[in-house]
């Protein structure tokens, strides 16, 4: 087991406040000591010629962050006159590779040494985090912190924790890319999977095939799309955010779909399909979830543009992995078409499905020589799997075994626990938190086939940015700890009060994040007839105005009814909303408002709502409870 402390406590306390130290994700090891080192105007970054860079990043995000900007210095005197941030690369191998870092706050100082720029960045990243701790600016001033006293060791568990965010069917603004990677890194994730390519648009520039965006990156006029939801990146735009990326130890994995979601590649080039067009994009909700036109299998020209594109990709971008989907290619048109049918006499394979892998080998093997590797959706199973290929397990976990258990590598993404499009009350930020990446059913040397987790993003669901924002925070959160953490690190109620804190972070960070559930029902509580069930909110409802209290089923065979829910200060109601609601596998009116007066500090605050559970009493479920300022971000459904 791995050397895991952690106690909560409170640093300090004077007139000012007490300070405490609450991280996501959580480090292997913290010790906490009393005292803290304040950082001012004359603080001094300090570096060595392998620390320069990630200085003056530091320097930039701290600005950012506060009204205080550090002087960076690579003199060997400032290194040792104390009031200094000191970043060292060290030559010996540090504990967890090049991600790993050591941070040491002392009243004299601050030092982060890692074995190279990935740890140094990451040991960064959770300095900002103890700067922005409640109480870590002094209130008479916002150019001095405290920053506690601590000695941290820590180190990844995986090597891959992502997110899939996804550009095709709503086009993503560079703008948003670029904040969606600093709030990545601020939690030390380190993969966004682009998916670039599907049946709705084609987001990248591919010089040799102009169409691809000068047609394939645009709805037709009558469907009315806004040009926000439309476009495409540059070759200088995408270097652009390959360079942004790297410099916050993000690697951007792009995604070129085959065989098939390709319509607008056919759209555009329609020689590649079987049956030749005309094809037209469409929005995912105007036409089918799966569109049956694919690529031709049994044209050589379809081999040749996928080659000639995919070289520009590595081009572009230099990640180890190319993403190639795989995913949901439907075998009917190469059924019918006769040159598909042809590929399989002289390949002699089985069936399409066969033919599927061959394609996929086939792309392999060109991807390969090229010195890169493909991951593919598990369907890429399907017929046999590419020699060398990567698996990413989104249909449950079972293709993640197998792949596993043959020798592949596999990051685990199942829809269960990882899709973050889905509704919360279908994955709420507990179950993603809950979630293990390696399955009880592999051994250990299996085991280590698994590179990490990805949470997803399908934009066809929410595809304005705040929509995004409160689809993927706080769950995000989740997916960064369980990547990087120790696996017997699993505590939902101190994750759940950390969040919490991190709500702030969020906020300067522009996201308006749903917030947690401030309590919950089960079974066990269940009757069917009208009881109250009470929650403490006093840590929500902290000043005067209007609230929005959301019950929302999660799980269980019976929904419930909602009669009434009401506010409570210190005992005495003082607002009520009395409506029959319903909250199961659909939802009816199952919003409540109150209004808050007067708000005093100190007091208790309560929700009590007059529920029952209806056709049985297996029902399970969360309160949440919003600022009205949220209703833009957060609509009732």
């Amino acid at each position: 087991m791995i050397g895991f402390l952690f106690v909560i406590a409170c640093l300090f306390s004077d007139a000012q406040g007490c300070v405490g130290v609450d991280l996501i994700p959580q480090p292997v090891s913290i010790e906490l000591s009393s005292g803290y080192f304040q950082i001012d105007s004359k603080t001094v970054i300090t570096v060595d010629s392998a620390s320069r860079e990630v200085g003056a990043l530091l320097g930039r995000l701290l600005a950012d962050d506060g009204d205080i900007e550090l002087a960076l210095s690579g003199d060997r005197a400032d290194r040792d006159r104390g009031n200094t941030i000191a970043l060292r690369v060290e030559t010996q191998p540090a504990e967890g590779g090049d991600a790993g870092y050591r941070l040491r706050v002392t009243p004299a100082g601050i030092e982060i040494h890692a074995a190279g720029r990935e740890g140094l960045f990451y040991g960064c990243q959770t300095l900002r985090q103890l700067l922005l701790q409640p109480g870590a600016n002094d209130p008479l001033s916002s150019r001095i912190w405290r920053v506690p006293c601590v000695a941290i060791k820590d180190f990844p568990r995986f090597g891959w924790r992502g997110l899939m965010l996804d550009c095709s069917r709503t086009f993503q603004s560079i703008d948003y890319i670029k904040k969606t990677i600093d709030r990545m890194a601020f939690y030390k994730m380190n993969v966004l999977h682009l998916h670039l390519t599907d049946d709705q648009g084609w987001r990248i520039e591919i010089a040799g095939y102009p169409e691809l965006t000068r047609k394939g990156a645009r709805f037709p006029e009558r469907w009315n799309e806004p040009a926000s939801h439309q476009g495409y990146y540059s070759r200088t735009a995408a270097a652009d955010l390959v360079h942004y990326a790297a410099a916050r130890n993000i690697t951007l994995v792009p995604e070129i779909e085959l065989p098939g979601h390709c319509l607008a590649a056919l759209a555009c080039y329609p020689e590649l399909s079987c049956t030749g067009g005309p094809f037209e994009i469409f929005p995912f909700f105007e036409g089918p979830g799966i569109n049956k036109d694919i690529y031709c299998a049994g044209r050589e020209e379809t081999f040749e543009f996928l080659e000639a594109v995919l070289c520009e990709i590595f081009e572009l971008f230099p990640s180890q992995y190319i993403h190639i989907g795989g995913d949901e290619a439907p075998k009917a048109r190469w059924i019918a078409c006769r040159r598909c049918q042809e590929r399989i006499e002289t390949e002699e394979l089985e069936d399409e499905h066969e033919l599927q892998s061959y394609f996929i080998k086939r792309i392999e093997k060109f991807v390969n020589s090229k010195g890169r590797l493909i991951i593919g959706w598990d369907e890429i199973l399907d017929g046999g799997l590419a020699p060398h290929a990567a698996v990413m397990s989104w249909r449950g976990v079972r293709g993640g075994i197998a792949a596993a258990r043959a020798g592949h590598s596999v990051v685990m993404s199942p829809t269960s626990h990882c899709y973050f499009d889905y509704t919360y009350g279908r994955i709420d930020t507990q179950r993603a938190y809950l979630f293990e990446p390696i399955p009880e059913e592999l051994d250990e040397d299996e085991a280590k086939q698994i590179l990490g987790l990805q949470a997803n993003f399908w934009s066809h669901i929410d595809r304005e940015p705040a929509k995004v924002d409160a689809q993927l925070f706080p769950r995000l959160l989740s997916i960064a700890e369980r990547g990087w953490s120790p696996r017997e690190v699993r505590d939902w109620e101190g994750f759940r009060r950390r969040v919490t804190v991190h709500r702030a972070h969020l906020d300067r960070m522009g996201v308006r994040a749903r917030p947690m559930p401030v309590g919950a029902w089960t079974p066990r509580e269940m009757s069917e007839t009208y009881e109250p069930l009470t929650w403490d909110v006093s840590a929500t409802i902290c000043k005067r105005g209007r609230y929005r209290i959301l019950l929302e089923y999660t799980h269980g065979a019976h929904r419930l009814g909602v009669e009434k829910v009401a506010l409570l200060a210190n005992g005495e109601i003082v607002a009520v909303d009395a409506h029959r609601g319903v909250t199961g596998a659909r939802h009816d009116k199952n919003h409540y408002h109150v209004v808050l007066d007067r708000h005093t500090e100190g007091g208790r605050y309560e929700i009590r709502a007059w529920v029952r559970a209806e056709g049985g009493v297996d029902s399970a479920g969360q309160v949440f409870v919003f600022e009205e300022v949220l209703e833009e971000v957060l609509e009732e459904d």
